[in-house]
């Protein structure tokens, strides 16, 4: 009986509560200069000649209250917001003194964590700006945007964190500083790899260039790092960019690799005749034939063979083959033969072995071993000494490449150092004894070669490149030196015009990018050369300070990469000018 007396008491003491309600007489507004009295009035859901909720009022005045904060009023605030009741608490009116505050603007936005985008490029999207107001719509919708590129760049599970909203003062003005972080998602795990556009390439010699971990986990800068990788086999003729996409009805991604295949295969031959000059020599005819494949059986595996007649005394050829991933493991072997017949005073032949050992994508340490014959023509002169000798030597290559593009780079370096020791031996000691001759000679050989790639403007990139070296023995021949000329280190001047066995020397080029891998330039090659006094041939010491500069062009064709320059040297006019023309060499 108890309990029922009290739930009728309860029962009718809410109904008093709901039928006294008030009714709202009148809104007023003050204090208010930004938004109208209209305007914020519109904004409520609490109306007059309607009953008064007093939570629904609460929700409004939140309401007033972020519309002034999204248009940088942060400092808004209530002075009261008054609610005067009739005697008989039927009605009431709502008075609201505004106190809007300062209105403070963006000063500064910043972001961290994009690798990927760079931040004049992220901030040139956005609606939000330094010096505007802080729109939490507009920035929200800008943060979606941006989401959105990173999609397109194959980065679909990137996140951004409003890290912090704060205020700081700029002189005796407040502003606001907005830190966005930036989380590309570093550990997107692969489990599906789709391969598009090898017609004649295995799938598995793309995919051993992913490189991927044994959780088969990528980051962002992997991702950009495979475009480069697959470029560098130089079997493309495009790369697109890896994009990860979603597996439908699974909680997996896959990587998708489109690539289109390019002339791997070319045979090139160039023939050129030279006229008798009557009394002095007969015609004769002069050329290089190039066979070259750069991805046989679809492995990437390389073989390129070349035949040279240079004059009619002097051919050369020369065999090499590139085996990747010698045995499944990071290791490439280079396998090169030479054979040069030089003009009628010695036949030379190399063997060079050279294992790279792949340490990460930029970086190689290389062990190079060698054998070369040096053997004299039986027509050689009397006035000429050349040993019949033999050199085993070993070295070693240092390597780091971190440019952009192999075949157009915009930015990087490139640092090659190598170091080699060899021991000489003399055959024919016995005929040379009395000439100063001893049976071994030690022959060291090393070299330093940077190359500085930079941009200033689209399709436009300058190249800045240092080289010095120097070969080192006790008796040192023809064979032994560097040479200088044609479009060996400083170009302006004939084919091995000069023999160094100390070199420095720089090119400068700026170039014009026309194409995926051609362009124009110009250039400008300057260095020092010295060669010691051989006193057995009586032939004296040479040095000196050479440069020459000229214009050229590198075409990209079906035959392959060809390159044409037209070079002056020192003290050269006009018709002077050697043209160097010739196939750009794949390995």
């Amino acid at each position: 009986m108890a309990r029922f007396i009290y739930i009728i008491f309860f029962t009718l003491f809410l109904s008093g509560e709901l039928f006294s309600q008030a009714n709202v007489g009148s809104i007023n507004v003050s204090g208010n200069e930004y938004l109208t009295r209209t305007e914020i009035t519109d904004m409520m859901i609490t109306r007059r000649n309607s009953p008064l909720n007093k939570d629904q009022f609460m929700l409004d005045l939140k309401t007033i209250r972020d519309r002034y904060k999204t248009a940088g009023f942060i400092y808004m605030k209530f002075n009261g917001e008054e609610l005067k009741f009739s005697e008989d608490s039927l009605n009431v009116d709502i008075d609201l003194n505004i106190s809007e505050g300062e209105r403070v603007n963006i000063g500064e936005i910043n972001i961290t964590g994009n690798k990927s985008i760079p931040p004049g490029k992220i901030l040139a999207g956005f609606e939000t700006k330094t010096g505007g107001s802080l729109n939490d719509a507009e920035l929200n919708q800008d943060l979606k945007l941006l989401l959105r590129s990173y999609e397109k760049i194959g980065l679909p599970f990137a996140k951004i964190i409003v890290k912090d909203i704060s205020v700081y003062k700029d002189g005796d003005k407040d502003k606001l500083r907005l830190d966005l972080e930036i989380d590309e998602n570093t550990l997107v795990k692969i489990d599906q790899v789709r391969i598009k556009g090898n017609e004649t390439t295995k799938d598995y010699v793309i995919i051993r260039e992913l490189n991927l971990d044994k959780n088969k986990t990528i980051d962002s800068e992997s991702l950009q790092n495979i475009k480069e990788k697959l470029d560098r086999l130089n079997i493309f003729e495009y790369v697109a960019d890896p994009k990860v996409y979603s597996l439908k009805n699974k909680n997996e991604s896959g990587l998708l690799i489109e690539v289109r295949e390019g002339n791997t295969n070319t045979f090139d031959g160039i023939l050129g005749y030279v006229p008798p000059v009557e009394g002095v020599s007969s015609g004769y005819l002069t050329g290089l034939v190039n066979v070259s494949f750069r991805n046989l059986f679809g492995t990437a595996r390389k073989v390129e063979a070349k035949y040279l007649q240079e004059v009619k005394e002097t051919q050369e050829l020369a065999f090499k083959y590139f085996e990747p991933y010698f045995f499944n493991l990071p290791l490439n072997v280079n396998l090169g033969f030479l054979q040069r017949i030089q003009d009628t005073t010695y036949t030379k032949r190399n063997l060079d072995l050279k294992a790279d050992f792949l340490f990460s994508d930029k970086f190689t340490i290389s062990a190079i071993a060698g054998y070369e014959r040096v053997i004299p023509s039986d027509s050689l002169s009397g006035s000429v000494v050349i040993a019949d000798s033999r050199i085993l030597l070993s070295g070693i290559e240092l390597r780091y490449d971190n440019r952009d593009n192999i075949f157009i780079p915009t930015k990087g370096f490139l640092y090659r150092s190598s170091y080699s020791y060899g021991s000489k031996k003399i055959f024919n000691i016995s005929e040379l004894q009395n000439l100063g001759y001893s049976e071994f000679y030690s022959v060291q050989k090393y070299s330093l070669d940077l190359e500085f790639y930079y941009s200033f403007f689209k399709r436009q990139t300058a190249l800045l490149r240092l080289f010095g070296g120097e070969v080192l023995s006790g008796k040192l021949e023809d064979s032994d030196f560097f040479r200088i000329g044609g479009t060996n280190y400083i170009r302006g001047y004939r084919n091995e015009q000069f023999l160094a066995s100390r070199l420095a020397a720089q090119n400068f080029e700026l170039r014009y990018a026309v194409s995926r891998r051609g362009f124009l330039f110009g250039f400008f090659d300057a260095g020092y050369y010295f060669r010691p006094f051989d006193q057995t041939n009586n032939f004296p010491e040479q040095s000196g300070f050479l440069y020459g500069y000229g214009l050229g062009i590198r075409l990209e064709t079906g035959l392959g990469l060809i390159g044409v320059s037209y070079a002056l040297g020192k003290g050269d006019g006009f018709q002077d000018g050697k043209i160097n023309f010739g196939l750009i060499n794949d390995f």
